[in-house]
């Protein structure tokens, strides 16, 4: 995330991005002819499955076939501890060579004595193969695809993003002398969020640039979080303590004012001391591909505004994330001889 900071203040000068909030695609390079905030997205899925074979697709009863996952870090950093496993294969029906001749698990870091999960760490455009070998068992005495809808891999990893927002003000008087000279222009948020299949999204609430005084000047900001990727979630939520919110301090300039369900987090948390996080016995909860919002009351009547200023703020959520992909195995009987 300290990369985009400089592209941020880019685009802040150059106005480059759109997206159309009603079909959700970012058009680079148009200023945001639709209102709101302009956002400008980085890669959403970052482990993947790349392919997924069966070598042969097909067998007799009683042979065996290869299962070969070619898994993909299309990040722009390392990722550590990736689980690949081999699942919902018709346990009984197929049994997991566990022969580490016949297997293939880079450096044999299986992560279990049945041969399932293979954990690899993966550099940034990396490609690694896990291959595992089902053997048929059992008389078979019909053509037969078990599961129906394919064998499955899944591969998950721990993984966080962070988003940016800015945020303009304007003083008060500023404001009083450009709405006399008729001259005021409205603003909106530019949004940069950085890479990874979950991302925290926080808008203002209130029309930009938002005006400055002291005693009472107060702006709502309201955070979403999407499942962009391909995937899903290692859990049905997400634990709020994960979400971490740097540029709000109670002591600071820019004061949340609850309910914003904001507390400091320590330095055996999420978060440094101070820093706020959202409260741990809060989960954030997904409905289809987003949470619910979750809106923050700021007091922004301490900052040192002379004419116009700008602000951002950055949120960073971590997150367990899987990716999965399946393919068919067919099993035929065995031809009698």
């Amino acid at each position: 995330m300290k990369k985009l900071l400089p592209l941020l203040l880019i685009l802040v000068l150059l106005g480059s991005g759109c997206t159309v909030p009603i079909l959700n695609i970012e058009i680079p390079g148009i200023p945001n002819l639709f209102g709101g905030p302009t956002v400008v997205e980085y890669e959403h899925d970052i482990i993947i499955i790349r392919s997924l074979e069966a070598i042969p697709a097909e067998i007799d009863s009683g042979q065996s076939t290869r299962i070969v996952a070619y898994v993909e870090n299309k990040g722009d950093i390392t990722v550590k501890d990736i689980n690949v496993k081999l699942y919902d294969y018709c346990e009984g029906l197929f049994y997991i060579n566990n022969n580490l001749l016949a297997s293939m698990c880079p450096n044999n870091a299986w992560a279990d004595t049945g041969h399932s999960t293979c954990k690899i760490t993966l550099l940034p455009g990396q490609i690694a193969p896990v291959a595992w070998i089902l053997e048929q068992r059992g008389e078979v005495n019909l053509k037969t695809i078990c599961p129906p809808d394919g064998v499955k891999v899944s591969a998950m990893y721990n993984y966080s993003t962070s988003s940016l927002t800015t945020i303009s003000f304007i003083a008060r008087e500023e404001l009083e002398r450009t709405l006399e000279q008729r001259t005021f222009k409205s603003t909106e948020s530019y949004i940069v969020a950085g890479q990874g299949p979950i991302k925290p999204y926080l808008t203002v609430e209130d029309n930009q640039p938002i005006p400055v005084y002291t005693g009472g000047a107060r702006t709502v900001l309201k955070l979403v979080i999407s499942n962009k990727g391909s995937g899903q979630l290692a859990t049905s939520s997400i634990q709020a303590a994960k979400v971490v919110i740097t540029g709000l301090d109670k002591n600071g300039d820019m004061r949340p004012i609850n309910p914003c369900n904001l507390k400091e987090g320590s330095s055996s948390g999420s978060a440094p001391a101070g820093v706020p996080v959202y409260n741990p016995a809060l989960e954030l909860k997904f409905i289809g591909k987003d949470t619910s919002p979750m809106l923050c009351n700021v007091d922004v009547s301490n900052l040192k505004v002379v004419r116009t200023g700008t602000r951002h703020i950055e949120v960073t959520v971590k997150y367990d994330y899987i990716f999965s992909k399946s393919v068919q195995v067919t099993v035929n009987p065995k031809i009698a001889t």
